[in-house]
């Protein structure tokens, strides 16, 4: 399979054509460097999103191998959750998710600020909870210590992809824009712009800011010339800077040959998501402009 890294919003896209019928899952994703990310990710979305239940401990009762099957999520147990965490892996993934959800809690052990003391704090609470306590139950100790040495080097796979993403993030925009320049063309009470120009001052893109309610809103016309793909090192470039708003706060409108969406960062997961379904800006297209076949470049 092509070994390029799927976001969050991705692996959940594939998920949903994988659970209805419409594709396979692709050979080798389950044995990627990001499997467990992508088993996480679409365990939390299906539990939440497809099942409407509120919380992993309420999951905890309900998942059984025949929903796991009707639902498509029996290979991932199969091949990365139970290699990963051994058979009890939906004890462990329960006690997982409610203490990363207790450690993000600001109201949560206020005394706690270090990251990573919140999570190892939180942990200790929510096995006593949900398991039971290593001192009032000698015979937990074993399962306690595994799933203690389970969290801490997910935890710390986490902080090594994070800071492997931001340095793939700044690589990428230093890429795209060495030959290029952010000109600020006019500036307004309400709105700006700016022109994107390469070294023999060739417009190739134009990005036009307004300040207006309820929230800023930003357009993006990249010329053809431009890589597909590539609108995201202009999103990047914006945010780090030139807007001071909050991820989240901001609609990014993309054209490219095409319309390709309304973009938001999400607070959660740092990537940009789509205001549309995956069918949504299909066919909103400027004046005189044919659906691209599948040969299309």
């Amino acid at each position: 399979m092509d070994t390029e890294y799927l976001d969050d919003e991705e692996v959940i896209a594939l998920y949903n054509k994988v659970r209805t019928g419409r594709k396979t899952w692709p050979a080798g994703i389950w044995s990627s460097p990001a499997a467990l990310q992508y088993a996480v990710t679409i365990f939390d979305y299906w539990i939440h999103n497809v099942m409407g239940w509120k919380s992993w401990p309420e999951a905890r009762t309900r998942v059984n191998p025949v929903l796991l099957e009707e639902h498509r999520l029996a290979d991932i147990v199969e091949n990365v959750l139970v290699p990963e965490f051994g058979e009890d892996w939906l004890d462990f993934e329960v006690v997982l998710n409610e203490s990363m959800r207790l450690s993000e809690d600001a109201d949560w052990a206020v005394d706690l600020t270090d990251r990573q003391e919140r999570v190892e704090a939180a942990f200790e609470h929510a096995f006593e909870q949900l398991i039971g306590s290593p001192q009032a139950k000698p015979g937990l100790l074993a399962t306690y210590h595994r799933f203690r040495n389970h969290l801490l080097r997910m935890w710390g796979s986490f902080q090594e992809a994070q800071a492997e993403r931001e340095k793939a993030q700044r690589d990428a925009a230093n890429r795209f824009w060495k030959d290029l320049r952010l000109v600020r063309s006019t500036r307004g009470q309400s709105a700006e712009s700016w022109s994107i120009v390469n070294g023999e001052d060739e417009r190739l893109g134009e990005v036009s800011m307004l300040w207006g309610e309820p929230h800023p809103y930003c357009l993006i016309v990249l010329d053809e010339r431009i890589a597909e793909g590539d609108w995201e090192q202009v999103v990047y470039r914006m945010e780090q800077e030139v807007l001071i708003e909050e991820p989240g706060i901001v609609s990014f409108a993309v054209w490219h040959k095409s319309f390709l969406g309304e973009y938001y960062r999400c607070l959660d997961c740092g990537e940009l998501h789509s205001q549309f379904d995956d069918d949504g800006p299909a066919d909103l297209r400027l004046p005189g402009m044919h659906e691209p076949d599948d040969d299309d470049d």
